[in-house]
């Protein structure tokens, strides 16, 4: 039987023990590094995998029409100092039959800084070969979304690979005559999606709105740039919607879905695109999967007021 007087005879022998100069337990070494930025959740029958491709600064200013001083107020009100680093996610589709990948992540391309590149490393982590990817779709062909498609040589990553955008989009970056009237500042992004896509020219499909695979459906949503699209994943009676860059801050969207981004090609669509997303989306109870709210990604959009609210995903089993 445990008693007052069994544990207080149990402290005083382990104090004695303390006292006599026997080694102390070794301290663990600090690890000075994360564990692989890779997450899974079901979707019905479905399994998808939130892989981490890093974090990248952008600041406040790249919200063009948001007052600082308010944007200061609402992270405030958040709890937060200053806007966190923007988080770059990807995401496995396996369906059982076929392994989808959306979106790829920087690559080995530096130019939003070196925490981003991660896609290839944390894919492995996730017990993935790149030949094990039957498709890659592609929410747009901005960078942190297209350039892992390549090596760094510029070669094909994904050797068994078709690539699947919207019309629209291949249409916009791949036409010589938007390229040739487009502003100077904005060609680096042209030439960054037609080498990407250069490498799988005989293997890209350019799909209309629609089942692009058994459970995997494109719909346009145009704005960020024009042929910008989410993916809605069923299975069963689950869904999920692969929103891509529908939002870019979890905390400004979601409070002023008006908000534009400096990449947004038209802004005015991006924030009519994203009301209406963000309302079906609220309306019907679907989950979401953002490239760029904090790893890994998943959550749900809800209603608050006359705003909305980003609400993350819990930890759970795959059961």
């Amino acid at each position: 039987m445990i008693s007052r007087r069994s544990l207080l005879a149990s402290s005083l022998a382990a104090a004695s023990l303390g006292a006599t100069g026997l080694p102390a337990l070794a301290k663990a070494p600090l690890s000075g590094r994360q564990v692989p930025g890779v997450f899974r959740q079901k979707i019905g029958s479905i399994e998808i995998t939130a892989l981490s491709d890093g974090f990248g600064p952008i600041g406040i200013e790249a919200f063009t029409n948001l007052d600082p001083a308010e944007a200061q107020r609402m992270l405030a009100a958040a709890g937060e100092k200053a806007m966190a680093p923007t988080a770059i996610n990807a995401f496995v589709v396996n369906t059982g039959a076929k392994t989808y990948l959306v979106d790829t992540g920087m690559g080995s391309n530096k130019a939003f800084g070196p925490s981003l590149g991660r896609m290839r490393a944390n894919l492995a982590a996730a017990g993935i070969e790149p030949g094990q990817i039957d498709a890659v779709i592609l929410t747009h062909a901005h960078p942190d979304h297209a350039e892992g498609l390549i090596t760094s040589e510029g070669k094909a990553r994904f050797r068994n690979a078709e690539v699947i955008l919207h019309e629209a989009e291949a249409n916009f970056w791949l036409d010589e005559g938007i390229f040739s009237r487009a502003p100077e500042a904005a060609k680096p992004f042209f030439l960054s999606a037609r080498n990407a896509l250069k490498p799988y020219a005989n293997r890209t499909r350019k799909v209309k709105d629609g089942e692009v695979a058994p459970g995997l459906t494109l719909q346009l949503a145009a704005g960020h740039t024009p042929g910008h699209a989410v993916i809605r994943v069923s299975s069963g009676k689950d869904q999920l919607l692969i929103a891509g860059d529908t939002l870019h801050n979890a905390l400004f969207h979601t409070l002023r879905p008006e908000t534009t981004f400096a990449f947004d090609s038209d802004g005015k669509q991006a924030a009519e695109t994203r009301k209406k997303i963000f309302d079906m989306v609220a309306t019907d109870g679907i989950p979401i999967a953002a490239t760029h709210v904090p790893f890994p990604g998943f959550g749900r959009i809800v209603r608050d007021g006359q705003a909305y609210r980003y609400v993350p995903a819990q930890w759970g089993d795959l059961a």
